[in-house]
């Protein structure tokens, strides 16, 4: 019987760079880079209501221009920050849509007409959406 796929929800973009929450030094804490705690921050948020939670273990940091996933991150000493923050979900593909939508109550969010496909560190990106001000990008990948 083949396995069916799982599925990830990422978020990038402008908002967590100009405020710089990329580099706060609570996303290279030894649990949180190994997935035992899920970061959150109530700064990283969507809209008012809507706080972000990352699993930083399997969200992909920029190191000195190279991605490595968090769980593969040792102590950074040089240039880096969150690049794609891998936001919390069961796996399913319903569960990335539910949230997705639970977003588009609050923002802006509209879903581009094609996805990328293999889209850098994330893989097989299926669908991608960006809010129109540029401060948030989301895209659904295929595991």
């Amino acid at each position: 019987m083949a396995q069916a796929n799982t599925y990830a929800l990422y978020a990038s973009g402008n908002f967590i760079q100009e405020t710089e929450l990329d580099r706060l030094g609570e996303w290279i804490a030894p649990d949180v880079l190994s997935g035992k705690l899920i970061f959150e921050n109530p700064f990283l948020v969507f809209h008012d209501d809507l706080a972000l939670r990352v699993d930083a273990s399997t969200s992909w940091f920029l190191v000195d221009g190279e991605y490595v996933l968090g769980r593969d991150l040792t102590a950074p000493n040089g240039d880096w920050r969150v690049g794609y923050l891998h936001l919390v979900t069961d796996g399913t593909e319903a569960d990335a849509l539910r949230w997705i939508e639970e977003i588009e109550e609050g923002a802006e969010l509209d879903r581009l007409e094609e996805a990328p496909g293999q889209d850098g560190p994330l893989g097989d990106v299926v669908a991608v959406w960006e809010d129109p001000h540029g401060q948030w990008d989301l895209a659904l990948v295929r595991r």
